[in-house]
């Protein structure tokens, strides 16, 4: 008698405690989904011309005290504010300016009346300076002042260069902690009426019992129907795989025509978003490395339009790596043409694309987003892309990829590669790897052989992450002479 109520309470418990953190999850998301779409609307209506100017023009701290002081933070502020008390926001909207001299931002327009005109903003999150250009939201973190979500967007000028910031931030802990008290009143009241359950239904134990026993079943057939599910569902992403792997080019193949090469491939899901093409066309070697946006199922269905677009466009016989990305940039906007779908969505992918020359030593290069790493000895040149995607939407000013030619000497490596390595979590404090140590790593091993450059990838990646999870698509692409 005593194990029936003691599983009573125990499921009851479990369900009160399964509530308090699906609420908080479902609460966590929701509040993103409005911080971004706030952000994003405010920092494309705020004029960066002139939060540029009043940020040049007032170049201390404290040069501004008041809202009404400068007639230029009081437009913004006047914006921000209006923005704020729409949406019933318990924190303030503010802007941010960074100074890359300095490696540091400073706070500009707020949107209450308290006036922090280019104080620093010590220990800022890194991936509001990785995010600069493009926005995003920072993971939940806490501070002395409490636990917040957050979500910021780039603010452009006439010339579309980011000058700013837009942030907004919402209190978590707060609602957090009146969702505590709120489930905590319910297990005690719970557990008030088991007990008084316990003295009146004794009687009716056997009853109870066999209630339990039908609604054990029932759990145990709903399982049995989940599970069946999810093995149908994973061996459906497993096909997926398959097909996915048999549109890759053959790594012997590009061995052939580039011998001391490599191509480390890892995904983070059964299917992946990264992936990478090759094609010889008129006795010149294409060799790309692409990123598409996410990983998994969705990253991987992007990744499959951009290979099926690249072997069409590759067809017209086109060799130069700035039109190739020109032309699958229109077919990818082309398949997400619906006009909502251009205004509002990110999605697309990032590329670097390499033309090899090897009858008359050149290599063409054109990238977006990603770029060209070139070593020889102890001189590193990157060469960056263009600062847009592919198929990414009207967010971003496009005119044309841009396609650099370089000499091949003897001892040069390329290196082409997705965000998937600097991006990795791991080391003694949990960071990122970061492009900077991920540049020194391929200074280091550009002297091996091909296939040891890729072993020593991999055996640094997983030195790096530990029992860290894998956070992305992992690909790199190197070409040595």
């Amino acid at each position: 008698m005593f194990l029936i109520y003691l599983s009573i309470i125990g499921i009851t418990t479990f369900f009160i405690i399964f509530g308090y953190i699906n609420q908080l999850n479902l609460y966590e998301e929701e509040e993103y989904e409005k911080l971004q779409a706030l952000a994003s609307s405010l920092a494309i209506n705020i004029d960066g011309d002139s939060h540029n100017k009043l940020m040049k023009d007032h170049p201390w701290k404290d040069d501004i005290t008041s809202v009404d002081e400068n007639a230029q933070y009081f437009e913004i502020h006047s914006m921000l504010r209006k923005v704020q008390e729409q949406n019933k926001l318990n924190t303030p909207l503010y802007t941010l300016l960074y100074n890359s001299e300095e490696e540091i931002f400073y706070y500009g327009v707020r949107s209450d009346l308290s006036v922090y005109f280019r104080h620093e903003y010590e220990m800022f999150p890194e991936i509001l300076l990785e995010k600069m250009n493009e926005g995003g939201t920072i993971p939940r973190y806490k501070t002395e002042n409490g636990e917040w979500l957050s979500a910021f967007f780039p603010i452009t000028d006439s010339n579309n260069k980011t000058v700013g910031l837009l942030e907004a931030d919402i209190e978590f802990g707060y609602f957090r902690d009146m969702v505590f008290n709120q489930y905590k009143t319910q297990a005690l009241i719970s557990l008030a009426v088991i007990l008084l359950m316990a003295l009146i239904l004794i009687p009716y134990a056997r009853r109870i019992l066999r209630e339990d026993d039908k609604l054990t079943q029932s759990i145990i057939e709903k399982n049995r129907v989940i599970g069946l599910k999810n093995r149908d569902i994973t061996d459906s992403i497993n096909y997926a795989r398959k097909i996915q792997e048999s549109l890759l080019p053959h790594t012997e193949h590009i061995k052939e025509a580039l011998p001391n090469s490599f191509v480390y491939y890892k995904p983070r899901d059964i299917v992946s978003g990264d992936f990478y093409w090759f094609k010889e066309i008129d006795g010149k070697l294409l060799l790309s490395a692409a990123d598409c946006t996410g990983h998994g199922v969705p990253g991987a269905l992007m990744s499959m339009i951009g290979f099926s677009k690249l072997n069409a466009i590759s067809h017209n016989k086109k060799t130069d790596p700035g039109y190739i990305l020109e032309k699958l940039d229109e077919s990818v906007r082309d398949v997400l043409s619906s006009k909502r779908y251009d205004q509002e969505s990110k999605d697309g992918m990032d590329m670097a694309l390499c033309s090899f020359d090897l009858k008359n030593k050149k290599v063409q290069y054109s990238g977006a987003f990603r770029p060209l790493i070139k070593i020889n000895g102890e001189n590193i040149e990157e060469t960056k892309g263009n600062r847009y995607p592919i198929g990414g939407g009207s967010a971003y000013t496009k005119n044309g990829f841009k396609t650099h030619e370089f000499d091949i000497n003897k001892g040069d490596c390329f290196y082409m590669f997705s965000d998937g390595f600097p991006d990795q979590f791991g080391g003694p404090r949990d960071k990122k790897f970061m492009n900077k140590k991920f540049k020194s790593l391929l200074k280091e091993i550009q002297f091996l052989p091909a296939t040891e450059q890729m072993v020593r990838l991999d055996t640094e990646l997983k030195k790096w992450k530990g029992e860290t999870e894998q956070v992305d698509d992992i690909l790199v692409i190197g070409v040595c002479f």
